[in-house]
């Protein structure tokens, strides 16, 4: 960008952006010494009336003008301000040398002309004003506007959304009551799952008309009459639906039921009779006196009924409507080429910019960050921000964890990972105050500093996008979504109802939102709204992060050029990571058998689970402990038979080895990662692994959670061959190819 100009010192321009986000609710009035500074003579007079016409400043409750300090030398922001009288040409300030505590003070500003003071307030005139020292290329600045791309019919956009979340609705009651079928009584009831027992009271009427059973909690003679009052303190829940079952066996039960009214010590159930083939029979053992039944919750129906809602009020805002369909054209962003991306952490070029965007956006920006590139630090940072900005943030995510992470990180009770915005609100300077909404949270840092203050009190508040949905419309400035790639496009759509502005951050080229129907998975509508954004508007949306702190260089340099476009850096400080001295990555090629297990639909593969155990007990010898592996198996049937080789191994604590999905590992990351793909046949059928898109995204996740080594087992024959019933188009056989070419050619395969 062209620095040559000084009209920007003339007018003030990048003083303006240097001061965009400075608070007077947040800032002070100067306390200090009137101590002389040099030889001097600053025209104070001048320098503040430049100050009220550069910040379009108005006067204030104390007949003045606050006037913005800078720090001393150096034209800098500060949180210390003076209050400028134009009609007595006195500046107030607070003197720390007069009496016992020091005393408010009004000088002419005449008198402080060769002060400290004068000193802080000198780069208000226009012959002391800094040179912008602009720090981004014209190119990395957002565009002014972005286009819908192609041909877009709207209509069905929200009807479609709310049609996405009933049959959602649909598949988890159906999901919830195939595994109480599968699963053993006495354990359920062992791990609470069950609720009960209870005791029927009988018939009562319901306010539908309908006839309900009232029935009691039934306690133990030990317990405390007082100690639960209320269903919910047991987990019943009013509109819900749960079995009824009873723990003997009878042909009768379960019977599907709705919690239709909760109150103290009672409960209405309103039966699916529909579902039942002898209603007279089951209205009996339901009245008998001494039956007792029990409680499996198959739904809540609460976070489907919070995305309806949202979605019901996105559509009714016009603007928003508009955004999400496509129909209101441009995206806008109001760049302020003078601002400065200062933080209260520290942040690489590329995190500077993710802010400078998020400042310009209008209505939205997406953050694309791959793994290990700080994202969850630039969320925080871009939180800061707003704070100081006098801003209210709503920071969410699509789970507990993600918004515990996004709050505390790693931090424990005793010591706050530096950086988070926990360790940012025990600042006394910083001013943040933090709640976190709902009750689900078992981080101990979170519960016991952040779960139970006030939320109206609070200037960032932290929920679930479900959690979310407690907050009126445009509650707050700005809404944070971490993980925004895994969150459904309804769940989405319950942040961007409570803020005014939504930055989405994630990562579209690892694994979408979960669904639990493989038809769903299908639908364009399983999309996140991050992704459905950069295909309406293109990839110009989104400022991609490019320096990753995660991995060995050598770890990083397939997945880098394969799914990111060569795009990505590796940072100096892990660029030579290893284990002891074994090689950052290595592929090893098994014939291996697949089988089926008695059960269930997925693989295993012995001669692999046999190849993983070899290499953990190789990371063991070499110095790694065994919380420090992870293995990734792309079936799940080849979970157990990974754990039996491990446990059989002569090495300390092997259960400590965390062996599971690609599905369970995203977002996760060891110092070494060892990966099993599995299949193996002379067809080259691999299943799941070559769907076209969700096929690459897995193995994108499988290639980027280690840090020091990485080893990829499998047939690489049968991983890289397209199967039969699949073309080139269909199937992302040709990333295993790729895959295999890159490990030979430089001699990483055993």
């Amino acid at each position: 960008m062209d620095t040559s100009s000084n009209s920007t010192s003339e007018d003030g321009g990048l003083l303006r952006g240097m001061f965009q986000d400075w608070n007077e609710s947040q800032s002070q009035l100067v306390h200090t010494a009137l101590n002389p500074e040099g030889d001097t003579r600053y025209d104070v007079e001048t320098a503040v009336q430049q100050a009220v016409k550069i910040l379009q400043l108005e006067s204030t409750e104390y007949s003045g003008y606050v006037v913005p300090l800078f720090q001393a030398d150096d034209p800098i922001p500060t949180n210390e301000y003076v209050v400028y009288n134009p009609d007595r040409n006195v500046i107030r300030w607070y003197d720390t040398n007069f009496g016992l505590s020091g005393t408010d003070r009004n000088t002419a500003t005449e008198t402080i002309a060769k002060t400290t003071l004068a000193d802080r307030l000198q780069y208000w005139l226009p012959d002391q004003q800094p040179e912008p020292d602009l720090q981004f290329d014209e190119a990395e600045l957002p565009p002014d506007e972005l286009y819908p791309q192609g041909n877009h019919e709207p209509g069905d956009f929200f009807a479609d959304l709310k049609s996405f979340v009933l049959t959602e609705r649909e598949n988890d009651r159906e999901s919830n009551r195939e595994l109480y079928a599968e699963s053993s009584f006495e354990r359920l009831l062992h791990r609470n799952q069950i609720k009960g027992p209870f005791l029927s009271l009988g018939k009562t009427s319901l306010k539908n008309g309908n006839k309900g059973y009232s029935i009691q909690y039934l306690q133990e003679e030990e317990e405390d009459d007082d100690d639960i009052d209320l269903f919910e303190d047991v987990g019943i829940y009013p509109d819900s639906i749960y079995l009824v079952d009873v723990r003997h066996d009878d042909d009768s039960f379960p019977l599907e039921a709705t919690t239709r009214t909760v109150s103290e010590g009672l409960c209405t159930l309103e039966p699916r009779w529909e579902s039942v083939a002898n209603r007279s029979l089951v209205e009996k053992k339901l009245l008998e006196e001494d039956a007792e039944l029990y409680l499996y919750q198959i739904l809540n129906p609460v976070p489907f009924d919070r995305r309806i809602r949202a979605i019901r009020e996105l559509e009714r805002d016009t603007s928003k409507r508009e955004l999400l369909t496509g129909e209101r054209s441009p995206v806008s962003f109001t760049v302020n080429r003078f601002q400065t991306t200062k933080s209260a952490i520290d942040l690489n070029h590329y995190q500077q910019l993710a802010i400078l965007w998020a400042d310009s956006a209008e209505d939205l920006v997406c953050i694309h960050g791959p793994p290990g590139t700080g994202k969850t630090r630039t969320l925080t940072a871009i939180a800061e921000r707003a704070v100081r900005q006098g801003k209210k943030v709503l920071v969410t995510a699509h789970s507990n964890q993600a918004v515990d992470n996004l709050l505390v990180g790693d931090s424990t009770l005793d010591n706050p990972e530096s950086d988070t915005l926990h360790a940012l609100s025990m600042q006394p300077d910083r001013d943040i105050t933090i709640a976190r909404a709902g009750n689900n949270s078992h981080n101990r840092v979170v519960q016991g500093k952040y779960v139970n203050p006030p939320s109206s009190t609070a200037n960032i508040i932290a929920a679930t996008t479900s959690g979310a949905a407690q907050f009126d419309k445009n509650q707050f400035d700005i809404g944070i979504l971490d993980e925004a790639t895994q969150a459904s496009r309804p769940a989405t759509a319950i942040a961007f109802n409570a803020a005014k502005k939504l930055i989405l951050a994630g990562d579209h080229k690892q694994l979408p939102p979960y669904v639990s129907d493989e038809e769903m998975a299908e639908q364009e509508m399983h999309i996140s709204l991050f992704e459905y954004l950069l295909e309406r508007f293109g990839e110009d949306l989104a400022i991609q992060l490019r320096k990753q702190y995660r991995m060995n260089s050598e770890i990083a340099a397939f997945p880098n050029e394969e799914f990111y476009d060569g795009l990505l850096e590796t940072a100096e400080q892990n660029a030579d990571w290893v284990v002891d001295n074994l090689k950052p990555i290595m592929g090893i090629d098994i014939d291996g058998v697949e089988q089926r297990p008695e059960t269930g639909h997925s693989y295993y593969n012995q001669q692999e689970a046999e190849a993983v155990a070899k290499q953990v007990k190789l990371l063991h010898k070499s110095g790694l402990a065994t919380e420090d592996i992870g293995v990734i198996t792309a079936y799940s049937g080849q979970t157990g038979p990974i754990k039996n080789e491990i446990h059989d191994l002569d090495i300390p604590y092997p259960g400590r080895v965390d062996v599971a999905t690609v599905d369970s590992f995203q977002g996760g990351e060891r110092e070494a990662i060892i990966v099993s793909f599995v299949r193996s046949n002379g067809s080259g059928y691999s299943g799941f692994l070559e769907f076209p898109d969700e096929g690459a995204r897995r193995l994108n996740v499988a290639l980027t959670r280690a840090r020091k080594r990485l080893v990829l087992i499998g047939n690489w024959e049968t991983l890289g061959t397209t199967a039969p019933h699949r073309t080139r188009e269909t199937s992302c056989a040709h990333h295993y190819a790729n895959l295999e070419s890159h490990l030979e050619k430089n001699n990483r395969m055993l």
